[in-house]
């Protein structure tokens, strides 16, 4: 309802009378009202209509209607008007709680006074005109905050304007009375003689205070914050104090002086937490923006954004060692990244994520000895959580209240956790969750040699059933290590095979189909009791989706999805029952992951079917669980997968299945085969092997095309179909060689890969030779103890040719190389190394040279890449002779040395000489 004019009117003849006995004082009469009113809406970091009144400056600048406050001239201030109603818009809006005539009147002789502002600075400590509400006789203060001293000799507990220090066994020692309200932080000393408490009034301002434990006596005071605390810390030598709150800002405290160092801003939210490192050099900070910031102690410099979590960050810690920044989050994870930005900016990776809780995660603390984290979420759920590999390693008592906050008792091992009930929560830390336990062991497998497989009918097969009077309809014992022909001949029809096996057998059961066939087959291996067997359980601990589009069943590049920052190479992903593996990281936002095994078909894991995805699917980062191991309770399924397949994991046979089975027990299985479908027919033929695994590889290689030219060589790739299990390691040789040529061998495909890369380099002046020369190719591999080789083929015909357009080399960034020189580039796990990039043009040739995209790294392992190029790729420009390239070894590159190149797109492509990358761990 607007204000009636009369009432303005009044306001403004009351004037003269409060002139003559008062001057209207801007700190002790206006700002309160303001406060009031006005600066919820109207502040210098929320400026509605541009607009702040939180000073007296701003008051007086106006905002984007002009002018606001006309000195000395009430009845033509703005702001007076709108007060009134008699400018739009109404200020405050019609439905807030409005200022009282006297309130009005004492803005107006103030304005009319001269709207002076404040005599020096804006004192800090200002009384908030809020009003008086009664508490509940019989209700409990929260506890808001606690803590213990390192020896856990004393504790503190808060509660509003009140903190009592209590010993060891309970008895009382002192009782702290603030003139503050709530208390939000509390941290002693490493002597426990001091005691850090960090509040505020909310809406004025922020206080941290230093008190003697044993006297309760105040030593030192810090009030500069606009806003109450939510943190205030010592570093480890406790020369600075750090303090932080809703006002956005960090500030750094002489802690013998109480004076102010330095400020530290970026944050755009309140913040919740602040932990220095044990070398005090860096200080981390979590905000309500959704981020860890990561900050120079002693410049104020931000080192890193952490931007990773998708809701407010709560909780900040860093391991006793260190090494890791931990965060727990609204978006209900804990993340850990590794601590590289100490000295300088750098970036500083994530190694973990973690689904913990189905609520926001509030608070954590770790344990003494480092090993453990616990962690509470608003649900009231306590979990603890292994520091070794950041899985969770316990599930504590739930809460009976929401906690506030946790601190962990060195002396008890026990949890203290404060609550808003009034109580405090005690939870003993279990002992031995340092190392992960395994309940039971896994089946050691057993490879059998059955010789020839025998060959049956299942037409003959069944007759000899109904001669024997039974059901063709039942299952068919067979022999161990045969081979079945048969046919599926009515739709939903399927076939079962029986046959006996001893725990640890290892069994390959092919199923594909008869010439000419119309099945699809799909095998699942069951029980004597006719229930399917359980092969794997996956623990998902990420969850996800697909994003920009879904996927088919073949794809191996550009799957995009959310979250994708926060996932690993070599990471089991599953979507909609297919379990397929991260292989490569998104070039950027406009590119996403390639699966395993990075070219052709994708593969599959732990027997799963390929599928397609659809636009919005759920998706999972998911980890196997060992035999007999528990699930954590984060919140995330579990997903349970059995001895079925519908087409070959490793995408050899076609639409052929293949079932790798390890029999978990003595006794007998039987393999269904039907078709996938459900159709069936005279058509619907299909050959079914039960057969014993043979772990083995078929290697191939592709030869060089063109011919050598002087300085420079031609890359060939060697591959190796795995079969029946076989994951390890093949390497490949190059025999009878012309000396002059040299051969980045031996050449190994890593275990789990596809594909490896070679090079084949001839110098300018090498021996040269007549004709053709074809060298041949080698592979070998140790499987089972024995040592298998298979003779691979022709490497292609070896021509010499003329000079090439370019020669392109490999040279560190602080020193230059001989041509033909071997040196090492070391890269360590998570970070980036440089060199550079040198090509030799021939004269007259000055275009753009171009050496791939995001595998223009030649023969890198697995998780190392050429980085920061891109979606164009690597390239050095037109008429240039240089450039730096970058090369990033993931977290999960396995450490060792590893021949590599690069391949210039000219000439038919021609590469450098080989380097050696050593991955560092």
């Amino acid at each position: 309802m607007r204000t009636p004019l009369f009432f303005l009117l009044a306001s403004l003849l009351s004037v003269p009378a409060l002139q003559a006995a008062d001057k209207v004082d801007y700190v002790k009469d206006v700002l309160p009202i303001l406060e009031t009113y006005c600066i919820g809406c109207h502040n210098q970091d929320d400026a509605e209509g541009d607009f702040a009144m939180d000073s007296h400056a701003a008051l007086m600048r106006g905002g984007e209607s002009g002018i606001a406050i006309t000195q000395g001239e009430s009845q033509s201030s703005r702001m007076l008007l709108m007060v009134a109603g008699k400018v739009d818009p109404k200020m405050p809006p019609e439905d807030e709680v409005q200022p009282s005539e006297d309130e009005v009147s004492l803005l107006t002789a103030w304005i009319d006074q001269g709207a002076a502002g404040p005599e020096g600075k804006l004192p800090f400590k200002r009384t908030l005109r809020t009003p008086k509400i009664a508490s509940d006789a019989d209700g409990h203060w929260p506890i808001t905050a606690v803590a213990t001293s390192p020896s856990g000799e004393l504790r503190a507990e808060a509660r509003y304007a009140e903190v009592a220090i209590e010993d060891a066994d309970g008895k009382p020692v002192a009782t702290i009375t603030t003139e503050h309200g709530k208390i939000n932080s509390l941290a002693f000393s490493r002597d426990g003689s001091r005691l850090l408490i960090g509040s505020g009034v909310t809406g004025s301002y922020g206080s941290a205070t230093v008190y003697a434990t044993r006297t309760g006596q105040l030593q030192s005071e810090m009030i500069g914050h606009r806003d109450v605390l939510y943190a205030a810390v010592f570093s480890p030598d406790e020369s600075i104090i750090a303090t932080a709150g809703y006002d956005r800002v960090i500030k750094l405290w002489d802690s013998d002086t109480g004076e102010m160092m330095r400020e530290l801003k970026g944050h755009n939210g309140a913040i919740f937490d602040l932990v220095f490192s044990p070398d005090g050099k860096v200080l981390v900070s979590g905000c309500a923006d959704e981020t860890v910031k990561v900050w120079s102690v002693a410049s104020g410099q931000r080192l890193d954004t952490l931007g990773q979590p998708e809701g407010e960050v709560f909780a900040v810690d860093i391991t006793n060692d260190g090494k890791f920044v931990i965060a727990g989050s609204a978006d209900n994870r804990l993340r850990v990244w590794r601590l590289r930005s100490i000295d300088k900016p750098r970036t500083n990776p994530i190694v973990a994520t973690r689904f913990v809780d189905e609520s926001p995660l509030v608070a954590m603390d770790l344990s003494p000895d480092g090993t453990s984290l616990l962690v509470v979420s608003q649900g009231g759920n306590v979990k603890v959580i292994r520091t070794s590999d950041w899985s969770q390693a316990a599930v504590l008592a739930p809460l009976p209240d929401t906690a506030s906050d946790i601190t962990i008792d060195a002396k008890s091992n026990v949890a203290l956790i404060a609550m808003m009930n009034g109580q405090i929560a005690r939870r003993e830390l279990p002992q031995g969750t340092a190392e992960k336990s395994i309940v039971a062991d896994a089946v050691e497998p057993l490879y059998l040699d059955l010789g020839a497989l025998g060959n049956l009918k299942e037409s003959e097969l069944r007759k000899q059933l109904a001669d024997k009077m039974m059901s063709s309809d039942e299952t068919v014992h067979v022999g161990r290590g045969v081979t079945i022909d048969g046919v599926i001949g009515q739709p939903g029809e399927s076939d079962r095979f029986t046959w006996q096996a001893s725990a640890g057998e290892v069994w390959a059961i092919d199923a594909d189909g008869a010439k000419d066939s119309m099945i699809d087959p799909i095998v699942t291996i069951l029980d004597a009791a006719g229930d399917p067997v359980l092969k794997i359980r996956l623990q998902a601990v990420r969850d996800s989706y697909f994003t920009f589009r879904g996927k088919d069943s073949k794809q191996v590049g550009d799957f995009r999805v959310f979250n994708w920052q926060e996932m690993n190479l070599k990471q089991y992903f599953y979507a909609n029952g297919e379990v397929t593996r991260l292989w490569m990281h998104p070039r950027g936002p406009d590119s996403g992951f390639n699966v395993y095994p990075g070219e052709g078909n994708r593969w599959t894991y732990f027997g799963t079917t390929n599928t397609t995805h659809a636009l919005g699917e759920p998706a999972y980062i998911v980890q196997p669980l060992a035999p007999g191991e528990e699930p954590v309770a984060n919140g995330l399924p579990v997903f349970d997968i059995y001895y079925e397949n519908d087409d070959d994991p490793m995408r050899i046979s076609s639409t052929g299945s293949r079932v790798l089975f390890t029999a978990p027990s003595d006794g007998l299985f039987t393999a269904r085969i039907t078709d996938t479908r459900g159709d069936g027919g005279e058509a619907f033929g299909y050959q079914l092997a039960i057969r014993p695994a043979k772990p083995t590889f078929v290697p191939t290689v592709v030869p060089i095309k063109g011919s050598l030219r002087p300085g420079t060589g031609r890359e060939f790739t060697v591959r190796v179909d795995r079969t029946d299990g076989y994951d390890g390691p093949v390497t490949f040789d190059v025999v009878d060689l012309p000396s002059s040529v040299k051969a980045n061998t031996p050449l190994v495909i890593e275990p789990g890969q596809r594909y490896a890369t070679g090079t084949l380099w001839i110098g300018k002046d090498g021996e040269k030779w007549d004709g053709e020369i074809e060298p041949e190719v080698v592979a070998w591999a140790t499987i089972n103890g024995q040592k298998v080789e298979r003779r691979v083929g022709k490497i292609g015909g070896l021509t010499l040719g003329e000079h090439p357009s370019v020669i392109p080399r490999i040279m560190p960034t602080d020193r230059d190389t001989k041509p033909t020189e071997d040196w090492v580039l070391q890269v360590r796990r998570g970070e980036t190394a440089s060199a550079r990039l040198v090509i030799d043009r021939k004269k007259g040739f000055d275009k753009e040279v171009s050496f791939g995209k995001e595998l223009s790294g030649r023969n890198t392992s697995a998780g190392v890449y050429v980085d920061n190029i891109g979606l164009n790729g690597l390239i050095v420009l037109k008429n240039a002779n240089e450039r730096v390239f970058y090369l990033t070894a993931d977290v999960s590159a396995d450490p060792g040395k590893r021949s590599f190149f690069l391949t210039a797109k000219v000439d038919g492509n021609v590469t450098s000489h080989p380097i050696t990358v050593e991955v560092l761990p």
